[in-house]
């Protein structure tokens, strides 16, 4: 599982993933595949882990940055996906830093049929800058003996992985059926921003089960 080279990501206001019911449903950020990694898509089943740190200098509420999974339905007898790779996918989560209430949040969306948001401060290590600094998040796979899930770690200045999320519906329907795409991402959702944001991400890394 090697990691990748650094590379940047360059949104602008008004862009956002996010899924809300009645009718919102965005999925406009731009997204990025991580230079030097040979694969970022394949069977479900398969996916393993992924691993990135991001930095920016957040300024707009609900500025974000991240690590995105893409989870589109694959047909019984082909291998190609059902949905077009260009159309949203029908199910997807982002995990990264997002400013809200003028702090960076650890901030994790899944989402099956609707969005569900969680955040939690992100505590400042000693000599961390107060408008940017790096931040590792990843993604496991895991089975214990209830079944499988995703689980979302923080990896702290001290390289603990602190547990922020469970996310359980990943591999309940009919995971055989299911193509997952690994991505970067960034968004700056506040539309009267001005200023395009740019998000530096580094030691991106995916494993897969082939």
């Amino acid at each position: 599982m090697a990691a990748s080279a650094s590379f940047k990501i360059h949104a602008k206001p008004g862009t956002d993933i996010w899924r809300k019911p009645p009718h919102a449903d965005v999925f406009n950020a731009p997204t990025a595949i991580p230079p030097g990694v040979k694969s970022t898509s394949g069977p479900l089943n398969t996916f393993v882990s992924v691993q990135a740190s991001v930095s920016f200098a957040w300024k707009e509420r609900y500025d974000q940055a991240g690590l995105l999974l893409c989870l589109r339905k694959r047909s019984v007898s082909e291998e190609q996906s059902v949905e077009l790779t260009t159309a949203p996918p029908a199910k997807w989560i982002k995990t990264g830093i997002e400013f809200y209430n003028g702090k960076p949040m650890l901030s994790t969306v899944a989402c099956d049929a609707w969005a569900d948001w969680s955040v939690t401060p992100r505590t400042m290590g000693a000599g961390a800058s107060a408008t940017a600094t790096w931040t590792t998040l990843s993604i496991e796979k895991e089975q214990d003996e209830n079944g499988v899930s995703l689980w979302v770690y923080h990896i702290d200045d001290l390289g603990e992985k602190i547990p922020l999320r469970e996310i359980t519906w990943v591999f309940g329907h009919d995971p055989d059926r299911w193509n997952i795409e690994v991505l970067a991402m960034a968004a700056r959702p506040e539309k009267s921003a001005i200023d395009i944001l740019e998000v530096s991400i580094k030691d991106m890394a995916i494993e897969w089960n082939n």
